[in-house]
């Protein structure tokens, strides 16, 4: 006995119907990042890579998105635009903290942070938290309207402002102040030093062993010690400077709106060589061993000598430096897909639809590259043939010994692992 089959015109309509849904679930992914998936390994072999961890940063779903991703030698840090801070170990993905600072409508600056504490501007306060557990220590408010994200050492925090002010706070001053409940009305105790300059300030200090060096919008370069802002050297330039400053190996890189990148010597500020480019320098410069990585998201990306600034190669389809290993340079694209391109010569080895992570870290400390969501997925991945990461900056930063932070209480509900499946948003 023959069993009872299904009416050719009801299957037709399921089948339509099925489509239909399908197209809908797409059309939904591609409007927003409800029903973001992590890339799988299978899917990142092709490009020669492995996802190393991915996780989740505190957002408001509702109105919230990330801005920031910084990294230090031991955390990775997400800002959302609400002024929450995440933390994770940026080897192994566990989220540690996550943090609110402000009343969550103040735009920020991305964070930085010393061997203790982490550092973060928003609004017209710098909080300072703790790094291990994400408590804020104290909050200071400032005299005027911080322009640019903090520098920091063991000993100072830096901060230029809009009025072309640079600020040298002592910290075991304003820590002394704070746990007197003295904050902020005593906060004028704990500035070492300030120097104004003739424009705002709108790119971060450098700090050295013996000297500040930051930048304004009058076009001048300057440098002025530690201890008492005496001025070592002042180097103009015909126009603003447009980008963060970079260093590596006693050079120091700027690049003016009038199209120049400048490589002088950080000590004296004598020019070592300057280059003239066809396109405006917008995006930060990355100076990594003997490489200079300048990009433009219409021109593409170049690699230069850091010693001659001569032309090694040419990307035309690089948008953005990204990472890099010793074999591999990182980049993004216009559309925000990334490039894995050959170090050697620049040449296109393949492309990973990334344009989901519409945050991408810059990252000159090592090898891993980074990338975010907006609705707050953090993805790290790695070359698949380095089981380690390649340190390029700051050896001498990284602990002998591993951090520990203690372990939080079962509930917390903002410290879980690492996830190891897709996310559902």
């Amino acid at each position: 006995m023959s069993g009872w089959k299904m009416p050719k015109y009801l299957i037709l309509a399921l089948l339509v119907m099925g489509l239909c849904s399908e197209n809908l679930q797409a059309q939904r992914l591609n409007e927003s990042s409800v029903g973001l998936t992590v890339p799988t390994q299978r899917s990142l072999v092709k490009h020669n890579l492995e996802r190393v961890w991915w996780g989740q940063a505190t957002v408001d779903p509702h109105r919230d998105r990330i801005v920031h991703l910084t990294l230090d030698e031991i955390n990775i840090y997400a800002i959302s635009t609400s002024g929450i801070i995440t933390a994770f170990n940026n080897e192994t993905g566990k989220k540690l903290w996550s943090t609110q600072m402000g009343r969550g409508n103040n735009a920020s600056y991305p964070p930085v942070s010393n061997s203790k504490y982490v550092f973060i501007t928003v609004g017209t306060k710098i909080y300072s938290i703790d790094r291990m557990n994400g408590e804020i220590d104290w909050e200071l408010q400032l005299p005027t309207s911080a322009s640019t994200s903090p520098t920091v050492d063991e000993d100072a925090l830096y901060v230029g402002t809009l009025d072309g002010r640079v600020y040298a706070w002592n910290l075991r001053k304003l820590k002394e102040l704070s746990g007197e409940s003295k904050l902020p009305a005593w906060r004028d105790l704990a500035i070492r030093w300030t120097f104004q300059t003739g424009d705002a300030i709108t790119t971060p200090s450098l700090v050295t062993p013996r000297a500040l060096v930051f930048a304004s919008q009058d076009g001048s370069l300057y440098s002025v010690t530690l201890s008492d802002r005496k001025l070592t050297y002042q180097f103009e330039t015909d126009a603003p400077i447009a980008t963060d400053l970079a260093e590596n190996k006693n050079s120091v890189y700027l690049a003016s709106e009038d199209q120049n990148l400048y490589c002088l010597n950080i000590l004296n500020g004598i020019v070592r060589w300057r280059i003239r480019t066809s396109f405006p320098i917008r995006i930060p410069v990355m100076v990594l061993e003997n490489e200079v990585y300048l990009s433009s998201r219409k021109s593409g990306l170049f690699q230069l000598s850091s010693e001659t600034g001569m032309e090694e190669w040419w990307q035309p389809l690089g948008s953005t430096f990204i990472s890099m290993s010793p074999t591999r340079v990182y980049a993004t694209d216009e559309l925000g897909n990334l490039l894995v391109l050959s170090r050697k010569d620049g040449a296109l080895l393949s492309a990973v639809p990334l344009r989901k992570y519409q945050v991408k870290l810059m990252n000159e400390l090592n090898d891993r590259i980074f990338c975010a969501s907006e609705s707050g997925v953090i993805l790290c991945l790695k070359q698949k043939d380095l089981p380690f990461p390649i340190r390029f900056k700051h050896q001498d930063k990284y602990p002998i010994l591993p951090e520990v932070a203690p372990e939080p209480a079962a509930d917390n509900a903002n410290t879980e692992a690492p996830a190891t499946e897709n996310p559902v948003q």
